[in-house]
C-alpha cells in the first residue's frame, strides 16, 4: 500500500513521475469535464437550443475581450520553473505581476464593452457575470500552472474536483429555482471563483518565494519574448469565438445552440491529447537542454500515442453521431448531427495541435508558431462570411475545420524544419486497425446495436488488432509501465 501511495503522490524517478503527473492530470481533467458535461447537458435540454445559445453567445463574446489576458505566460512559466536558469524568481514573479494586471483590465472590458458590441439583446445581463468567471477561471489556471512547473498534477484532481462539483451542483439547483442563461452562469462564477481559493490555499507556501520579487526591469524582455503568445492567442481567441459571434450575426440563438452543444462535446474529447501535450512538457523542455536526441524521441512516441487515439474517435464519431447527438442533447438537437461529424473529422488535426506547439516553444522558436494561426484565421473568418449565411451552424463547423488543418500543417512543417521526425511510419498499423473497427461499427449500426454497446465492442476490436500485429506504441507503452522505477 505505502508503495503505491507513493507511486502516486511523490515524484522518484523520470519515468515514474512522467506516469504519475498523466495519470493525474488525465483524471483530474476526465473527471472536471465529465462535470461539466454533465450541466452543459442538463442545461441544454432544460433551457432547449435558444436558452443554451444565449449563455454560449455571452461566453464567445466575453472570451474576445479576455484576448490579451493569457499572453502565452503560463507556457513560459513551466519552461522557466522547469529549467530553473539564474534569476528565475524575479522572472516569474514580474510575469505574475503582469498577467494579474493584464487579467484585471481584461475583465472590466468585458463588463463595459459586450453590451455595446452584442447581437443578442438577451445576453447583455450575463456579461458582470461572464466577467468574473473569466477572471478566476485565469487566477485559477495561474496556480495551476504554478503547480504543474512543480509537476504536482495530483493537486489538479482535488482543484477540478472541488471547482465543477460545485457548478454542477449550482447549476441544477439554481436552473430549478429559474430556467435562465442566468442560472447557470452564476453556478459557474461561484465554483471558478471556490476553485481558485483552493489552488491558492495549497501552493501559498511556495508562492512566498516569487511575491515582492518582481522587478520592473524584466517587463519588458517578457514582452518581448511573450509577444508571439499575445499575437497567437489573440488569434486564437479570435477563432475560438468569432464562430458563435458570426452566428449571431447572421443566425438566432438556436443555431448557436446547436453549434455550441457540439463543440462543448468536442473539447471534452480533446482533453485526451492536451493532459498527454501537459504531462508531457516539463520533461521535453528539460531535454531540448540535455538530449535533444532524446527529445525528438519523446516527441515522435508520444505523437504516434495520440494519433492512436485519436483516429478511431474521429471515424468512430463521424460514423455514430446520428445516435450520439439526439440520444445525449435530445431530439430538439439533430440538427447538429453534421456539426458533429465535421467536428468528429477535425480531431485529426486538433489532436496533434497542442503537442506540436508546445515542441516548438522547447525551442524558443514561438514566432514561428505566429504565421500559421495568421492564416488559420485569415481561413476561418473568410469560410464563416462565406458559409454561414447558407449553411448556419454546420458552415461554420467547416471553417473551423479548414483552418485547424491549416494551422496543423503549417506548424507540422515548421517543426520538422527546426528538428526533423517522422510520424506516419509508426501509424500504419494504426491506420488499418482503424479500418477494422470502422467496418466493426458500420456492421454493428446496421443491425441497431445500441451505440454504447457498439462504441465499446468497437474499442475492443480496435485495439485487440493493434495487439495481434505487435504494434510499437503499444508495446513500448507496456514496457515503459513495466519497467517504471
Amino acid at each position: 500500500m505505502e508503495k503505491i501511495k507513493n507511486f502516486f503522490l511523490k515524484n522518484q524517478t523520470m519515468k515514474q513521475a512522467l506516469i504519475k503527473n498523466s495519470f493525474w492530470l488525465f483524471a483530474s481533467e476526465s473527471t472536471a469535464r465529465l462535470l461539466k458535461l454533465a450541466l452543459i447537458i442538463y442545461a441544454a435540454r432544460v433551457l432547449g437550443a435558444s436558452g443554451w445559445g444565449v449563455f454560449s453567445y455571452a461566453i464567445s463574446v466575453g472570451g474576445l475581450l479576455m484576448i490579451f489576458s493569457d499572453m502565452g505566460i503560463n507556457n513560459l512559466l513551466i519552461r522557466e520553473m522547469s529549467q530553473k536558469k539564474a534569476g528565475f524568481q524575479n522572472l516569474i514573479s514580474t510575469m505574475l505581476l503582469l498577467k494579474v494586471s493584464i487579467l484585471s483590465v481584461s475583465a472590466l472590458l468585458v463588463i463595459v464593452i459586450s453590451p455595446m458590441i452584442s447581437n443578442i439583446p438577451e445576453a447583455a445581463t450575463l456579461f458582470p457575470i461572464i466577467a468574473v468567471i473569466f477572471f478566476f477561471d485565469v487566477m485559477r489556471e495561474i496556480g495551476l500552472t504554478v503547480n504543474r512547473a512543480l509537476e504536482k498534477m495530483e493537486r489538479d484532481m482535488v482543484v477540478k474536483t472541488i471547482t465543477n462539483a460545485l457548478i454542477l451542483g449550482l447549476g441544477i439547483m439554481l436552473l430549478k429555482i429559474e430556467v435562465s442563461p442566468k442560472s447557470v452562469a452564476l453556478a459557474y462564477a461561484i465554483g471558478s471563483a471556490a476553485g481558485f481559493a483552493t489552488i491558492l490555499f495549497m501552493i501559498r507556501k511556495y508562492m512566498k518565494e516569487f511575491l515582492g520579487a518582481w522587478d520592473v526591469k524584466l517587463v519588458g524582455p517578457i514582452i518581448k519574448t511573450a509577444w508571439p503568445f499575445v499575437f497567437i492567442i489573440f488569434l486564437g481567441a479570435i477563432m475560438g469565438n468569432t464562430d458563435i459571434y458570426m452566428l449571431g450575426v447572421w443566425k438566432d440563438s438556436a443555431e448557436i445552440g446547436l453549434y455550441a452543444s457540439v463543440q462543448r462535446m468536442q473539447n471534452f474529447i480533446v482533453l485526451i491529447p492536451s493532459t498527454i501535450a501537459v504531462a508531457i512538457f516539463p520533461l521535453m523542455s528539460r531535454l531540448i537542454v540535455s538530449d535533444k536526441t532524446q527529445s525528438r524521441m519523446v516527441l515522435e512516441k508520444t505523437l504516434a500515442l495520440i494519433m492512436l487515439i485519436g483516429l478511431p474517435i474521429a471515424l468512430g464519431g463521424m460514423i455514430l453521431a446520428d445516435q450520439i447527438v439526439p440520444s445525449v442533447f435530445g431530439h430538439g438537437y439533430l440538427g447538429a448531427i453534421p456539426v458533429m461529424q465535421v467536428f468528429m473529422l477535425m480531431m485529426l488535426a486538433s489532436f496533434p495541435l497542442l503537442l506540436l506547439s508546445n515542441a516548438i516553444l522547447t525551442h524558443n522558436k514561438q514566432k514561428e508558431l505566429v504565421p500559421a494561426y495568421m492564416l488559420g484565421i485569415l481561413v476561418n473568418v473568410l469560410l464563416n462570411f462565406l458559409l454561414i449565411p447558407q449553411f448556419g451552424a454546420v458552415g461554420s463547423a467547416v471553417a473551423t475545420l479548414a483552418s485547424t488543418a491549416a494551422i496543423t500543417a503549417i506548424i507540422l512543417k515548421k517543426l520538422k524544419a527546426i528538428s526533423y521526425f517522422e510520424i506516419m511510419p509508426k501509424l500504419k498499423i494504426a491506420f488499418l486497425a482503424t479500418f477494422v473497427m470502422a467496418l466493426t461499427t458500420l456492421t454493428l449500426k446496421h443491425f441497431g446495436v445500441n451505440f454504447i454497446v457498439n462504441v465499446g465492442t468497437s474499442s475492443v476490436i480496435y485495439f485487440f488488432v493493434l495487439f495481434l500485429l505487435k504494434e510499437p506504441t503499444i508495446r513500448e507503452l507496456k514496457e515503459f509501465i513495466s519497467n517504471v522505477g
